[in-house]
This record gives C-alpha cells, structure tokens and sequence, in this order.
C-alpha cells in the first residue's frame, strides 16, 4: 500500500492500487469497485460518499494529465530532498561529541539519527503506560487542595487507556477526598464538583480527541492495519463537532471503505469499577457516623422502631379485637356486629319462627339475653327493634367506625326485658 505521505488526497488508496500501476489496472479496480459502492448495491449509510470519492479518485488518476499534476506535488518534494546537499551531508556525516577524561585527548564519536516529522505522525499514540491502545481518550481530571482561606485547583491530563485512566480517576479523587474540604467557604462546593466529574470519567475535550483519534487512525493506516485504522476514524465521529474535522474523518473513512472495520469491545461505554472506588469513601463514613450513633444511643435503632410498630400494633388491637365470649359466660350487655351478609331476626329462637326483619352485615346489635339451647341471641337494633339471632351469625370484633354506634346505646339503654312486647 502507498506511503499516505505520497498520496496527499487518498486517490490511490480508494481504489487500493499501487503509484506505479497502469492505466488499465486503474480502469480495472474502478470498475471492480464501482460495483460494490454503488448506492443501488451498498446499503452503507456513506454509500453515496464512497462512491462520490471513488469516482472523484477515477476521474484523477484515470487521466494522465491530471494524474501526472497530481503525482508531481510529492515526486517533486522527494526528488528535492533525496538531491539536497544537506541532507547528503548530513545523512553520511554524523555528529561528533568531545569529551574528555582523566587521562585526556579521547574522543568519542556518536552518530544521532534525525527524526523526521512524517516519521512522528506515522507512529500510534501511546497510553501513559507506555503500550499502544486502540481507544485512546484525552482525559482530564480534577484535584482540590484546600488552604484554610483558598482552594487550589490543579488538572491531571494526559493520554490514557481505560485501565489507566481509572487509576488516575481514583488517585485524583482520593486525594480530593483527603485535602479539598478544608478551605472555607469554597472548599466544600469545589470538592464535590470535582469529584462528581472524576465519577463521570473526567473532561474529555471534544477537538482533542478528535484530532487524537484521526492521528491514530492515520498511524495504524502507514503500519497496514486497515482494521483498526477504520475503527479508530469511527471513533472520531463521536468527537467530531467542527465540519472541518468531520470533513477530515469522512475523507479518512472514505480512503479505507474497502476494509471492513474491526468490531472492538467499547471499553469507555460503562462506568467501570473506578466510579464505586471513588465512592468508597463516603460509604465508610455513612457506615462510621452509623454505627457511632447506634453505639452512642440509649436504646438501638432496630428497638426504637420495633417498639414504635408494636404500640401502634396495641393501639389498633384495643380498639379494633375484643375476645368472642363463650355460650356459658354472661353476654348480656355485650354489643357484636354481624359476621354475614344478611342476618335474619326473628321472633324466636329458632329458624321456624316469625321474620322480623333482615339485617346486613357490619350492623351493630346489643345482647340482652341468651336462650337456654345456647344457639340464640335475643338482641336490640340501634333503631330500638329487638328479636332473635343465631349465635354463629355474631361476632365480638367491632371495626373502627363500629364504635360510633355504642354513645346511641349509652344515650338510649335498650328496653328492659318486661317492656319487650
């Protein structure tokens, strides 16, 4: 594949030829291409675009008078270089260091190769630990130191992968945790602020890692890793937020539309296990102030709210449970409210007795005396109409608003037995 260097605009690299091919190899790779990118067969959302650049390509190198004026601007530069003086010299000449010794008069030779800036931007971008990472982020992240009466802000940036840049995140804020509450009034505010922003993975400047990206794109492109080269222009378009930069990653993305673009785990898609590290502090000083607050009160926590639910609990039983008296016991004057649906009340003791009247559920009567079987009931309406009710058809358990009904019996005692026609 071409040097990018000697092919400035990718025309080369978009029908994937080399400088030296002939006319018909580049009609022939046009063609080739042409089929593949063309919107009617490519379902690729920059379809248009790749094949606007292939046909913007063929039109260039397919002409020889505009290929030759095309090739001249890099051929010219290159032939200049290789025929400078200088550059002879100083390629066959390498720099002498002197130094002298004890004994004197040694000399010692030392050759220093030049570094070209070309060489530079061809080579990856490298994480702060020294390896070469396919995801590179720019990050800044904050620090607070406080002084009593001022805050001190400094950034710690720098190039990172996602491991190293969780362990800055958290040596950031751990010292932010440690130094930035004790200065007033601004201590505090300031603290919080940077913390939350080294929770959320620090600033990641939009240009910056844009032009990081494309540079990296543009590295692993001039190594022949066409893959990561096209994943790393992807990248980009997440930061691209001038047009010159998208127009930048568009053209890059155009020169490598032949490779497919390798699917890499996103490893900045999650917040990772640095924001719960961040955290940690403040979860040992909630759990601290707990546990002294428990130790220091008279009673604990878990009784003070046991015995909170358990005299409401007693509250609500006195006023809602009342045991259901035994046959044998005194039930005169005991008030109960029916259990069932519908209760009838009867002129007797007995089901073959008159039909007074029926009574729905959740009425309340007063029992004014028992029948010597033990299954009946004679008992009074709060209207003042009394007769009998099966026993199994009452119940002692009065609700709450039930308990209204008892000042009308208060007012009004019921009739006494000899007034009862």
């Amino acid at each position: 594949m071409i040097n990018p260097s000697q092919d400035p605009k990718g025309y080369y690299s978009a029908l994937g030829i080399e400088e030296t091919a002939n006319a018909e190899t580049i009609k022939t790779a046009f063609r080739q291409k042409a089929k593949r990118l063309h919107p009617d067969f490519n379902t690729s959302p920059i379809a248009a675009k790749q094949f606007q650049r292939l046909h913007e390509a063929y039109e260039i190198l397919g002409n020889p008078t505009k290929r030759e004026t095309y090739d001249r601007s890099w051929t010219y530069k290159r032939k200049a270089k290789s025929d400078s003086p200088y550059s002879k010299k100083m390629d066959t000449k390498p720099k002498v260091v002197q130094t002298s010794g004890k004994s004197g008069g040694k000399q010692k030779s030392k050759a220093k190769p030049e570094t070209k800036a070309s060489d530079v931007l061809d080579q990856p971008v490298i994480c702060e630990c020294g390896q070469i990472t396919a995801q590179p982020r720019y990050i800044t992240f904050d620090l607070i130191w406080g002084r009593l009466t001022h805050t001190q802000h400094r950034e710690i940036s720098g190039i990172y992968c996602r491991s190293c840049a969780d362990r800055a995140a958290i040596r950031a804020s751990l010292i932010t945790w440690i130094s930035g509450w004790w200065a007033w009034p601004y201590g505090p505010k300031e603290t919080v602020k940077a913390l939350l922003s080294n929770m959320r993975g620090g600033r990641k400047p939009t240009e910056r890692n844009a032009k990081l990206l494309i540079r990296q794109s543009r590295a692993f492109r001039a190594r022949g890793e066409m893959e990561l080269s096209r994943n790393a222009a992807e990248q980009a378009l997440a930061f691209a937020a001038t047009s010159t930069l998208r127009h930048d990653i568009d053209s890059l993305l155009l020169s490598l539309s032949t490779y497919p673009s390798r699917t890499l785990k996103n490893r900045w898609a999650k917040p990772g296990w640095a924001a719960s590290a961040q955290i940690m502090p403040l979860a040992c000083i909630v759990a601290f102030i707990s546990l002294v607050t428990t130790v220091s009160a008279p009673t604990s926590l878990t009784d003070a709210v046991r015995n909170l639910f358990m005299q409401e609990h007693n509250t609500i039983s006195t006023i809602r449970s009342t045991p259901v008296p035994k046959v044998n016991e005194d039930v005169v004057g005991r008030v109960f409210s029916l259990e069932n649906e519908t209760t009838n009340l009867r002129t007797g003791p007995g089901p073959s007795y008159k039909l007074i009247m029926v009574l729905d559920k959740g009425m309340v009567v007063l029992a004014t005396e028992l029948d010597p079987s033990g299954e009946w009931f004679r008992v009074v309406t709060v209207d003042g109409t009394t007769g009998f009710v099966n026993i199994n058809q009452l119940n002692a358990n009065l609700r709450v608003d039930s308990r209204k009904v008892l000042e009308i019996f208060v007012e009004k005692p019921p009739p006494a037995y000899d007034d009862i026609p």
